[in-house]
């Protein structure tokens, strides 16, 4: 046999391998579970991609990555679970019950991640949000020290403080009668990044990333978008990754991944400058050390000389959580900022709650001086600001699912029995429109959130559940509620009318395009 009929063999052989692994054995795996599930579970299947393609084809008909997917619940109330394929060929089990979500996120030692994504795992695979088993519960209980709930009352000038800046700039730039376009995840990003470069590293975050006009934190969020997307819509850098898996930018890559790949490495050697600076200047003077995130990595490592943590933990956590800190809280307060746009009444029944507690609590009738005297005890009894925050996260929750997982022992979630090697993932937003739990679904509605009856603990799962929950989510509310209350104190939020406003999943799920809304300087008389 000559080379050429040898290759061409071995080619036939390889695609019929992969019809039959990615095309027949899901199709028929699929139609088996139906089968056997019935009515308790919704099935999807797209040629290769599972749910991106579905999503793909949500925002472009409905203008929501996730409308189709709210859709077959609704039209199937008794569902328990999406069976689908993945990228990988496998069969993946998506459970949008609560109580199965509940049980899923309560065995974690019946899990791995699975994650596949280069750009998440070139920034991340050393972090907290990658890590698992022993070496994750040494990161977290590292990090739990700075998310304690009372470290974070300590956090508070911080927040009130960058809160001002950013948002005190625009005031300054308004005349009484003017208005001016807001773009309100980038704006609420600004106080956020900065809130986490001051908190957890002890300086600002000015640091720009050589030949770019975007700052570190504004590049990380930029590259995930991008490479998210490249997934969704360059078919061959998607056949590619259907193959390479996590090193598909290491083989035969495309322009854009290239381009990826050059930000990537520069956005690694920006934080590690930071952190030798930093090293070097603890190193020559001891006494400089702060009870902040770095300063305590690095101590662990200098002084303590800890073998279980390396210069790479630090880069990396530093990455995730410039990123996490970032992105998901200003998508929930720009989300918030939108709906109040859209609700003049609930924006001013949230502003009246604002004004009326700081004046009952410190006596003073100006905006910029309630604003100043505001107490961490203050934002804690804002019920109802808080109450809009959740009900936009509930609506437009930043992170709608976890990591997939693979099964690693057999296993049995509900009726449903899970063996080893099967994939599996939880779908938080079915659970957020379920009409069972949250009459009118669809509807912006804080009320529903102070009446203690309406809530469900495994139904509204923003910031995901059991021990890998989201570390940050109570800093994230403080600094939700403290960024609404000066805006409400200060503005007058109007919508933009001549935007389209989509609903697109990409790292995280949220609003674009991002000048939603209008701001005008509040010049009501409110004695």
């Amino acid at each position: 046999m000559s080379f050429l009929a040898y290759f061409a063999l071995i080619a036939t052989v390889t695609v019929i391998y992969l019809a039959f692994r990615i095309v027949i054995f899901p199709k028929l795996k699929i139609k088996k579970l139906k089968n056997k599930y019935g009515d308790q579970v919704i099935v999807l299947y797209n040629f290769g991609s599972g749910l991106i393609q579905e999503k793909k084809k949500s925002l472009k008909q409905q203008g929501d990555s996730l409308g189709t997917i709210r859709k077959l619940l609704w039209s199937n109330p008794k569902a328990k679970a999406i069976i689908h394929n993945n990228a990988s060929g496998q069969i993946a089990y998506s459970f949008i019950d609560p109580e199965l979500i509940k049980q899923v996120h309560q065995q974690p030692e019946f899990f791995v991640k699975q994650v596949n994504h280069p750009a998440v795992l070139y920034l991340f695979s050393k972090s907290i949000l990658c890590m698992q088993g022993k070496e994750w519960q040494k990161q977290r209980q590292f990090f739990g020290k700075s998310f304690h709930f009372e470290e974070i009352r300590n956090y508070l000038p911080i927040i009130k403080e960058t809160s001002q800046s950013v948002f005190g700039s625009i005031k300054e730039n308004l005349s009484d009668s003017s208005q001016i376009e807001i773009q309100v995840v980038k704006i609420c990003e600004s106080v956020t990044s900065e809130v986490v470069f001051k908190a957890f590293f002890g300086f600002n975050s000015q640091n720009l990333i050589n030949g770019s006009q975007n700052s570190l934190v504004q590049e990380i969020v930029s590259i995930m978008t991008d490479s998210y997307r490249i997934f969704q819509f360059n078919k061959l850098a998607f056949i590619k990754f259907l193959i390479f898996r996590k090193r598909s930018y290491d083989f035969f890559p495309l322009q854009c991944e290239r381009e990826i790949v050059q930000r990537l490495r520069k956005v690694k050697e920006e934080c590690d400058k930071i952190v030798q600076q930093r090293k070097q200047q603890l190193l020559n003077n001891p006494s400089l050390y702060k009870y902040n995130f770095l300063d305590q990595y690095l101590k662990e490592i200098l002084l303590n000389k800890n073998q279980d943590i390396r210069e790479e933990n630090i880069i990396d956590n530093f990455l995730a959580l410039l990123f996490a800190g970032t992105d998901t809280t200003g998508n929930m307060v720009g989300t918030s900022i939108f709906y109040l746009s859209q609700n003049p009444e609930i924006q001013n029944k949230a502003r009246d709650e604002v004004i009326e507690l700081l004046r009952k609590n410190h006596q003073c009738n100006k905006m910029q001086d309630l604003y100043e005297q505001m107490t961490f005890e203050d934002i804690t009894n804002f019920n109802y600001l808080n109450s809009v925050l959740k009900e936009s996260l509930r609506l437009i929750p930043p992170a709608v699912n976890v990591f997939p997982r693979k099964v690693i022992k057999d296993l049995q979630i509900g009726k449903f029995q899970l063996k080893k090697g099967d994939a599996v993932n939880t779908n938080f937003i079915c659970g957020h429109y379920n009409p069972q739990v949250f009459k009118n679904p669809e509807q912006f509605d804080p009320s529903r959130w102070m009446n203690a009856n309406e809530q469900n603990q495994f139904s509204f799962t923003p910031f995901s559940l059991g021990p890998r929950n989201c570390i940050g989510q109570h800093l994230a509310m403080i600094e939700g509620k403290c960024m609404l209350a000066y805006i409400l104190l200060n503005f007058e939020i109007i919508p933009n009318l001549k935007v389209k406003v989509r609903k697109e999943a990409k790292m995280s799920y949220g609003l674009i395009p991002d000048n939603l809304v209008f701001f005008k300087k509040n010049c009501k008389n409110y004695d």
